[in-house]
């Protein structure tokens, strides 16, 4: 049967706009649900990321605290490890006297007899020194040998031997006075002649360190 619509004109117009409002506020009813889902996933994420701040925050605070109650600790560390080295460069820069008077035991000629050995270290070669060694500066006199001896062929001998040890430089003859002993040049017999003989020690590679004790080197 067919449908007759008895609606006046103006009746089926307004009901027409009417049908066309209501599907526009539906569509806009979902338009706004949907932005407001989209919106609380959002604002979830936010928070998500805003947990994960604050937990990252206390970590790094709870880090800065062990830091900071572990700095005595590093400073400590510090002064240990230059310490060492400091202690280390000057174990490394000391002069050997035992080592010295050893190598001058194997070269002492046999015929040769020390009567006085004296040594000193320069103020250049003693750590924190103030003095600093001069480029082309005098060689000091570190070590003087006075003994006796039967020829001045002898005392020759002995400098020339003293010149091989590492540690000993300039090798100078200061004196030697007496005349030689007549028949023989070993070891029997009286000697006769007597002699001074000065060397320096070789100096350092590097300058010694210096020793800070209280802010005041040493």
């Amino acid at each position: 049967m067919k449908r007759i619509d008895l609606l006046p004109p103006e009746q089926r117009v307004k009901a027409s706009r009417e049908r066309g409002l209501l599907w526009a506020i539906l569509i806009l009813v979902a338009i706004v649900v949907a932005l407001g889902m989209v919106y609380m996933w959002q604002k979830g994420k936010v928070s998500d990321k805003q947990a994960e701040l604050d937990g990252l925050t206390a970590q790094v605070a709870a880090e800065q605290q062990k830091v900071a109650a572990l700095a005595p600790y590093a400073v400590i560390q510090t002064t240990r490890t230059a310490m060492t080295a400091t202690a280390k460069g000057i174990y490394d820069s000391r002069v050997p006297w035992s080592t010295i008077l050893q190598e001058i035991s194997l070269v002492i000629p046999d015929n040769v007899r020390l009567q006085s050995l004296t040594g000193t270290v320069p103020a250049t070669m003693l750590p924190g020194s103030a003095v600093p060694a001069a480029p082309g500066a005098a060689a000091t006199i570190d070590i003087t040998f006075s003994g006796m001896t039967y020829t001045h062929k002898d005392v020759a001998e002995f400098m020339t031997r003293l010149g091989l040890i590492p540690q000993l430089s300039n090798v100078q003859l200061a004196s030697s006075a007496g005349a030689a002993a007549t028949g023989t040049t070993g070891t029997t017999g009286t000697p006769t002649v007597t002699f001074t003989v000065t060397a320096s020690l070789r100096p350092y590679l590097t300058p010694p360190p210096a020793t800070v004790i209280g802010g005041v080197a040493q």
